[in-house]
């Protein structure tokens, strides 16, 4: 009788570009009598890079070959429930409207402008990127419905220092360069981060025609801009921790960054009557000599422990600030009939932000299966801005305004957790008290304030169906509150619109109700996610028609409701081709019954990539890329498109013992030259239908080398400081 003993390991795959290892050569042992004889079989395992968890979806960036020489911002197109444009405009479930946390708490220094410093930031330094979907009580309520937690590598005790080095270039010539080393000796570690990127004008400048017609008069203007942005960004951070002993841990941390740009360019504009006779026309060459923009903060955390499992107390303290600077001048030549009297004008802006926070948490495991947290939380938000506006004209248009926005957030929480077999339940509650008060420094106007209580509910269930299958149902609220740029009332006169804020805003209230299923297989993986979210009193922008000049303001009088479905798809055709795509389809619907205006539709966005392993151990890629598909709707007035994908190859192979260097070539837009976007404005006292046209056709070079003891890292608190953003603050993102 022969008996066959068969070895078998099966690691099962779920996320994008898969990476396969061969790990062994395993045996088949056959028994024959007393004669035992070994068969060579070859083990192949798939890395898993993505995992469900109960309020969260995480994407394993350190087990993806391709984020050696990646940025964070590349690797985002893989996540999934996130999608990134072709301008690097980041979106979570279909929405902008979202938060960056660094570690597990907010980190200014990425919400403040997020695509131009996760766009130099290296893939090398991460461990790990979570979507959040359904933030719990824990979390601030003032912000999104969904939060993107970017984790570094953490929390291995080996002695000795580590690193990665890497460096790209591109064919606009745009240079790139990143380094990581952490170092532990004893109880101590520390670890530092620092990228550069410089950003040549050829690589951000394009061309934008809009077409526009005012519905009062039937009047037409015509606008073709064009402009360039050669700019500059560096950052730094650095992270300690102290083990004082097994209960206690120490962690600090600070960092931030610069960002400076040039903008020039010009415009043309043309004005005709309904009858097609030329009204105006004018040439406005314009330049931004200084735009500069930082972000630091510094925080520190004591995590205490008990000799009860999972019993943990956090104390945790956070400094930021950040500011921005901007000079712009305009020239108006070439003057035909112009219906202003001056030849140009300048703007010069200074914002600064300034928050401290404290907070304390503490979780505790009440009896078997039920876990408590509960927490308080003070912030102090101080906000200044200073614009003027200088016209060289005989009329009194010259504008100087100063405005101080502060605001105090007091905060208690309640979450409860309850785990049993398959199944685990979370409810939790927050209440939320916020006063702020505005003034005008130089009297322009009577100071105000307001106080608001808010109390936010949200509760989720989640299923493990069988080993292969888990199902998730969820229902969460959040709040939004306005930040000093959209309550700001500074005016800001153009030749054709006029910008102002509005002081007296309110925070707006989002729902969100969704249900996650996911299938893990061995060859095949998916996700599927419906989602409804409703916002009755959305800060939205308010545009109005007055002789001839669009005015532009925010206004809480939207209503608004999305629902959707997104997800992603993971396919290991064979052991050497993975197939991995993720989405989201959904229909949107604005209301604002103050204007009486209705605007809904359909669209989605689609990232699908294709992975092969070629001889001589290279690894070649094919992407395509198509974030404008239908109509996405962004307010109430219009929706924008994008008629084609993007498709980009890449072709990388790594070298050296322990594949420490790696070198990656990369095409993207092989198939158009410029990326194409339009916008209609459909509704309103005006529409219009615009066209731009960015450059986007490049090839890239990217190398990475890793270098010391690879698993030294800094270790982090379970709990820090966790603030939300504020939308149209200096630090969502706009």
């Amino acid at each position: 009788m022969v008996k066959i003993v068969m070895v078998m390991v099966a690691v099962m795959a779920t996320a994008s570009g898969m990476a396969q290892d061969t790990v062994a050569q395993d045996s088949v042992a056959t028994e024959c009598g007393d004669t035992l004889q070994l068969q060579d079989v070859e083990v192949v395992t798939m890395r898993q890079l993505v995992k469900t968890q109960d309020d969260r979806v995480s994407y394993n960036v350190q087990a993806d070959p391709e984020a050696r020489t990646s940025t964070v911002l590349d690797m985002l197109r893989r996540v999934p429930l996130v999608s990134v444009d072709g301008q690097d405009n980041v979106r979570v479930n279909g929405s902008g409207s979202f938060k960056i946390y660094k570690n597990g708490h907010p980190d200014p220094a990425l919400s403040s402008n997020p695509k131009e410093v996760l766009r130099a930031m290296p893939a090398s330094v991460i461990k790990r990127i979570e979507v959040i979907t359904e933030p719990g009580a824990r979390y601030d309520a003032e912000g999104a419905t969904a939060i993107l937690n970017i984790v570094t590598v953490e929390g291995v005790h080996i002695e000795g220092v580590n690193g990665t080095a890497s460096a790209s270039i591109n064919t606009f010539g745009s240079p790139n360069a990143s380094a990581y080393v952490a170092a532990r000796a004893g109880k101590f570690t520390l670890g530092t981060t620092a990228f550069y990127q410089k950003q040549m004008h050829r690589q951000f400048s394009g061309v934008d025609e809009t077409w526009t017609t005012y519905k009062d008069t039937g009047t037409t203007m015509y606008n073709r801009y064009r402009n360039e942005q050669p700019a500059w960004v560096y950052n730094i951070s650095l992270n300690a921790s102290l083990e004082i002993d097994s209960l206690n841990l120490i962690t600090a941390s600070f960092g931030g960054y610069r960002y400076g740009l040039n903008i020039y360019g010009d415009s043309h504009i043309e004005c005709h009557d309904a009858a097609g006779q030329l009204i105006t026309s004018y040439d406005n060459p314009f330049n931004v000599p200084q735009y500069g923009f930082m972000s630091w903060n510094g925080r520190a955390d004591w995590e205490h422990r008990t000799s009860r499992k999972d019993e943990v107390l956090t104390a945790s303290y956070m400094f930021s600030t950040t500011g921005q600077h901007e000079e712009q001048y305009d020239s108006l030549i070439n003057l035909v009939n112009p219906p202003f009297d001056y030849t140009a004008y300048s703007k010069w802006g200074k914002e600064r932000f300034i928050e401290h926070t404290w907070q304390l948490d503490y979780q505790l495991p009440l009896w078997t299966h039920h876990l408590l947290e509960v927490g308080g939380k003070y912030i102090l938000r101080l906000n200044k801005s200073h614009n003027r506006m200088q016209y060289n004209s005989d009329a009194e248009l010259d504008t100087d305004t100063r405005f101080r926005h502060d605001m105090h957030v007091g905060a208690a929480y309640a979450s409860w957790r309850y785990q049993v077999g398959e199944f685990t339940l979370r409810a939790g509650l927050r209440y939320e008290y916020s006063h702020y008060r505005a003034s005008y420094p130089n009297g322009d106007d009577e100071p105000f304030g307001r106080d608001l209580h808010d109390v936010v509910p949200s509760a989720s269930v989640h299923w493990q169906l069988s080993p292969f299958n888990s199902l998730r149902l969820s229902w969460a609220t959040s709040l939004s509150r306005p930040g000093i740029q959209y309550l700001n009332p500074a005016v800001r006169r153009y030749t054709t619109t006029i910008e102002y804020g509005n002081p007296h805003l309110s925070s707006a209230r989002n729902n969100m109700v969704s249900i996650n299923f996911q299938h893990t297989g061995n060859r095949l993986t998916f996700n599927v996610k419906p989602t409804v979210t409703i916002t009755n009193n959305l800060i939205g922008t308010y545009r109005t028609v007055q002789d001839g000049i669009v005015h532009l303001t925010n206004s809480n009088d939207c209503h608004y409701l999305m629902a959707g479905v997104g997800g992603f798809v993971q396919w290991m055709m064979t052991t050497k081709t993975t197939f991995y795509m993720n989405g989201e389809f959904c229909y949107k619907r604005y209301r604002n019954p103050s204007q009486d205006l209705t605007n809904s539709g359909w669209g989605g966005n689609l990232y699908a990539q294709l992975t092969q392993q070629l001889p001589w151990r290279l690894r070649a890629t094919a992407t395509c890329m198509w974030y404008g598909i239908g109509h996405d709707q962004r307010h109430v007035y219009g929706y924008s498109t994008i008629p084609h994908p993007t498709i980009m190859l890449g072709l990388s192979r790594s070298f050296l013992k322990d594949n420490r260097l790696t070198v990656r070539l990369s095409a993207y837009s092989i198939m158009h030259k410029y990326e194409v976007s339009k916008g209609y404005i459909t509704q309103g006292d005006y529409v219009n239908h615009a066209v731009g046209h960015f450059s986007q056709r490049n090839v890239q070079l990217s190398l990475s080398y890793a270098f010391g003891s690879s698993n030294t890292s800094v270790k982090k608190t379970d709990k820090t400081v966790e603030n939300d953003d504020l939308v149209g603050g200096l630090r969502n993102g706009n």
